[in-house]
């Protein structure tokens, strides 16, 4: 952090130290310097029954003292403390097993400063139960107003008293966390919202299918009686608890900004939980996954708190609803290798802290910072536009420059002290070298110098890596593989981009012969895995990601490398394998909208006045920019943050961890990223620089610091991050270079690689005002358009169809059939391949007078069920089917009917919701009278569906009735996919048409016979 921003935090902390001005008397960590006040009594530690921190102190009574006394000097810091406070407040905890306990409490004050004097004393009304207590204690006036230079003795007793009788106390207690408060001013509210101390709600709680058994703990606590053991089943990749969250829990949980989770880990564990994920799915009508967020906090052995920081929607929820929360919780091997937990450890209570009230506005955020901070953001306002380009570029520069291991050039990922290098945020600082040369804010030897380090790190196989490719991140000091991150191929391309612009600015030097040297490397077929699109990555431990970069997105830039790769080519056709959808005949877009995708390649090809058959890519960029700044426009009265000026919503940090935020419906919470807007500045100059003066002008020193602005923030949340994040930094410079010199273009552009391969794909010199080009504009609406009306036919039966998944009944119905060859063109989605698979399907349909009958016999060698019984919702991850109906076409007005059907969960049976339609949900809800049924068959599994044609809003079904349906069969072939994981390979469709499913118009017929 840096110290302008250290200072201004601290300023707020602060001026808002009142609302949490609890503070720590005495911690109970070590028995050092306590007395027992000659009642005989003994001090132990224990780190078993623990309320706050690693130990507590277990109190021995003697058992013939009438009061067990505890006492310990006041003075110094512990003196300063008490002082301003009136009350105390002692944590206690009592075993249900002991049989006598303290119910009776007394704290007493002497002044030892010369002699002792008694100052006063007072009882505890405190009603104590079993497990831990909070004693408090009211300072009487006389204990309130003593001097700080004194020195005083604390005299705590505990007794057990029977009318006015006291028995001796003989079994042990623990004391903890003595804390003095002022009870006149705002406490931070602290509600548990699960206790673990009963067998009864334990045994409320799944373990997502992860194996992991639960049980109650008796022989330790962090609060309340008891705490709960989880036995890993030491096999899943990831321990997991699932718990529902409803009824009046929903209000404890609602509008609190961090979930706290005590969790102990036995000293003697080979293999310790240090991965702690809280996710949060809705289950009220259907299975909708609403967000997640990691931990950061770091365990040791003993009791830990773990915090999870939740905002958005994870802490707006509604009343009424029901939600499951899903702890998962994993460690990891000496290789950063997620291995399965095998011993035992627990979890003590998960309890939330309403701060909300507390929480300070963005006004009082703005009035607490430090002049000086405010004035540096006036005078920047102050400068012309120019000048202030030049000094964000020059802010940036500096992380780029700074945040660097100067002995390999490994740069850090984000400017937190532990970060790991991101091989991206490489490729864009040596990008960014150049500009800094030029700008001379570093000489050009200085540069050369550093630009040689880093390539010669790279070549001379210092960084860990495969076939020329480099895993993401990476450790700053050794190269070697960080956080368990896969071999990049679009990072990896990245890093060569930066390389190739600085071997082109240090033309006919080593410099220059260590890019190419690096370019060269890169094995661009093996990356193709024996497709014809290039896979995102890979990991020793399974092998090519299952993800391809098929779709439009940031991976053109690979592409272009790849293609014009001097050693390793890959065929030029791979670019026209890329799946572009176009948005209102507009441009081609990514469905989530996520604005650096549009940016990436931007940086370093030049697209200006050049179009393929598909798009002039410059173009196509400024129009995704300007409907992103559309969209935050449009929702400013939903969220604060947006503004007509302050924009940006692109993949980022965020009050709940990193999202790819984009400008779409249910993909973004307030949050905006200042590089989006910034770095959008060569499409659009004139809204970029109004979201600068906007951010700066509005939040000014919340959003700006040491190198430039921050990596994001959300006025909604009065969430403003403290971060910088390397690839976002290079983002800015170089996106603002090319917007005042074109230099980075220039540089790479030089690259007679690239050129050949721009070539090769087919890139013509073409000035146009457009973005998508007229021919495929019309080509996309044709591949919209079937070229066939579909038309199937239902005969009335006579007697009804038992849903059984027994197609001995429907012989004599007619078959139609969704082929291998039916693909649906999709992002990420793979064409089934003939030579190795089998995948079809023959559908049939018929009816009665009440009812629709469906039946679909699904081919598919490798049937996969790995969504769990609770995953409502969870189909299109793997195998699954689809049928839809349109009743319209019939004249209903009931709307769309979409029915999807897992064949088998987990568990082995069948999963049948309604989803993305007019009432969507599980069927138990929203059709009870539904029946579905499925069978596993020797070539696959048969499902039977019978769907009464009140739910298609038809009263009197007859013969020439027309519906319009269509048939979609979802595939996965990986057999040993894990509980819940995407592995959906394959979509074919009875109209295998792009989005298919969202585009009724485009389905077929159904007629009743």
């Amino acid at each position: 952090m840096s110290k302008k921003r250290y200072f201004l935090v601290l300023a707020v902390v602060m001026l808002f130290l009142s609302a949490f001005s609890q503070v720590v008397i005495h911690d109970f960590e070590s028995t050092v310097g306590l007395n027992n006040d000659n009642t005989g009594a003994t001090f132990e530690l224990s780190g078993r029954y623990v309320y706050n921190g690693k130990f507590s102190t277990i109190v021995v009574p003697s058992g013939s003292s009438e009061e067990t006394k505890l006492a310990f000097e006041l003075s110094g810091e512990r003196l300063s403390k008490w002082l301003g406070n009136d009350t105390l407040q002692l944590s206690l905890y009592t075993n249900p097993n002991s049989s006598l306990k303290p119910n009776n409490f007394f704290l007493g004050m002497a002044d030892v400063t010369e002699g002792w004097e008694w100052v006063d004393g007072i009882f505890s009304e405190t009603a104590p139960k079993d497990g831990w207590n909070l004693i408090k204690y009211r300072l009487s006036q006389k204990m309130q107003d003593i001097s700080i230079e004194n020195k005083y003795m604390l005299y705590f007793s505990f007794m057990h008293s029977e009318g006015s009788t006291k028995i001796p106390l003989k079994d042990p207690f623990y004391v903890d966390n003595l804390v003095a408060l002022n009870s006149q001013e705002q406490l931070t509210e602290t509600v548990y919202i699960w206790n673990m101390d009963t067998v009864e709600e334990i045994n409320t709680f799944g373990n997502d299918n992860t194996g992991a058994v639960f049980e109650l703990a008796t022989d330790r606590a962090a609060e309340g009686l008891y705490a709960m053991k989880i036995i890993p089943n030491g096999e899943a990749i990831e321990t997991k608890i699932a718990i529902e969250l409803s009824g009046e829990k929903i209000i404890s949980w609602s509008d609190t900004n961090k979930v706290t989770m005590n969790v102990y880990i036995p000293k003697e564990n080979k293999i310790k939980p240090t991965m702690y994920f809280l996710g949060m799915a809705d289950l009220t009508t259907d299975w909708q996954w609403i967000g997640g967020v990691f931990s950061q906090n770091r365990v040791t052995d003993g009791w830990n708190k773990i915090e999870f920081e939740i905002a958005g929607d994870m802490n707006k929820l509604k009343e009424g609803n029901k939600y499951m929360i899903y702890l998962a919780f994993a460690g990891f091997n000496q290789n950063n290798e997620k291995v399965p937990l095998t011993e035992p450890f627990y979890v003590d209570g998960i309890f939330v802290e309403k701060s909300s009230k507390s929480k300070p506005t963005v006004d009082e955020l703005l009035t607490a910072v430090p002049t000086n901070l405010k004035e540096e953001v006036k005078n920047l306002l102050e400068l012309d536009d120019e000048s202030l380009l030049d000094e964000i570029q020059k802010r940036t520069f500096m992380y780029l420059w700074k945040e660097v291991n100067p002995e390999n050039g490994l740069v850090k990922d984000r400017s937190t002290p532990d970060s790991a290098s991101s091989i991206a945020a490489v490729g864009m600082a040596l990008s960014a070298i150049p500009v800094g040369i030029e700008r001379g804010w570093i000489t050009y030897d200085q540069g050369y110098k550093r630009t040689l380090t880093t390539l010669k790190t790279f070549v001379e196989g210092k960084v860990e890596g495969i076939n020329g490719f480099y895993y993401h991140f990476v450790n700053m000091n050794t190269g070697k593989r960080e956080w368990n991150s896969e071999v990049s191929s679009i990072d990896t391309a990245i890093l060569v981009a930066g390389a190739l612009t600085a071997g082109a600015y240090f033309e006919n030097t080593e410099v220059d012969e260590l890019a190419n040297k690096l370019y060269e490397n890169v094995n661009w077929q093996w990356m193709l895995d024996g497709g014809d699109t290039l896979s995102m990555g890979w990991k020793p431990e399974a092998g090519f990601l299952g993800a391809r970069w098929d779709s439009f997105n940031e991976g053109l830039l690979a592409y272009v490398l790849a293609i014009g790769s001097p050693t390793y080519p890959i065929p030029a056709d791979s670019w026209d394998k890329i799946f572009r959808p176009v948005k209102n005949d507009t441009y081609i877009y990514l469905p989530q909208e996520t604005l650096f995708v549009y940016q990436y390649p931007n940086i370093w090809i030049d697209f200006r006045d050049k179009e393929d058959k598909y798009a002039n890519y410059f173009n196509n960029a400024a129009a995704a920019t300007r409907y992103n700044w559309l969209y935050a426009v449009q929702n400013r009265f939903k969220y604060e943050t947006y503004a007509m000026d302050i924009w940006g919503l692109s993949a980022s940090d965020g009050p709940t961890g990193y999202k790819a935020y984009g400008a779409v419906d249910g993909n973004n919470d307030g949050t905006v990223a200042p590089y989006a807007s910034i770095s959008s500045i060569p499409f659009t100059p004139d809204i970029s620089m109004n979201a600068i003066r906007g951010m700066l002008s509005k939040y000014g020193p919340l959003v700006w610091g040491e190198y430039g602005f921050y990596s994001a923030f959300n006025v909604d949340e009065v969430w403003f991050s403290d971060q910088y994040i390397g690839i976002d930094q290079g983002d800015i410079i170089l996106m603002i270079e090319n917007y005042k010199t074109g230099l980075i273009w220039e540089l790479f552009m030089k690259n007679k690689n690239v050129q050949k391969a721009l070539d090769e794909i087919g890139f013509i010199e073409q000035v146009a005002e457009y973005s998508v080009t007229p021919w495929y504009v019309e080509e996309y609406k044709r591949l919209l358009t079937s070229d066939e009306e579909k038309l199937a036919e239902a005969p009335k039966i006579s007697n009804n169809i038992n849903i059984d998944g027994n197609l001995e009944e429907w012989k004599n119905i007619p078959k139609y059939e969704v082929t291998e060859d039916m693909n649906v063109p999709a992002g990420g989605i793979k064409p089934v391949d003939k030579r190795s698979q089998v995948l079809h399907s023959y559908f049939q349909v018929a009816w009665d007078d009440q009812n629709l009958y469906l039946a679909a016999d699904v081919y598919d060698e490798v049937v996969v069920s790995n969504i769990a019984p609770n995953d409502v919702g969870g189909y299109y991850r793997t195998d699954s089917i689809e049928f839809y109906i349109n009743p319209a076409v019939a004249g209903s007005d009931t709307g769309i009917f979409k029915l999807a059907i897992l064949p088998f969960d987990t568990e082995g049976n069948v999963q049948a919701v309604r989803h993305e339609d007019a009432k969507p949900g599980p069927i138990s809800n929203t059709a009870p009278k539904m029946k579905v049924a499925s069978k596993r068959t020797d070539s696959g599994y048969v499902v039977e569906v019978m769907i009464p044609f009140e739910y298609l809003g038809i009263t009197n079904p007859q013969p020439g009735l027309k519906l319009g349906f269509s048939h979609t069969i979802h595939n996965s072939n990986k057999g040993d996919a894990a509980i819940g994981e995407y592995v959906r390979e394959n979509i074919i469709s009875w109209n295998p048409l792009p989005d298919i499913w969202a585009n009724p118009q485009n389905w077929g017929t159904l007629e009743l016979k």
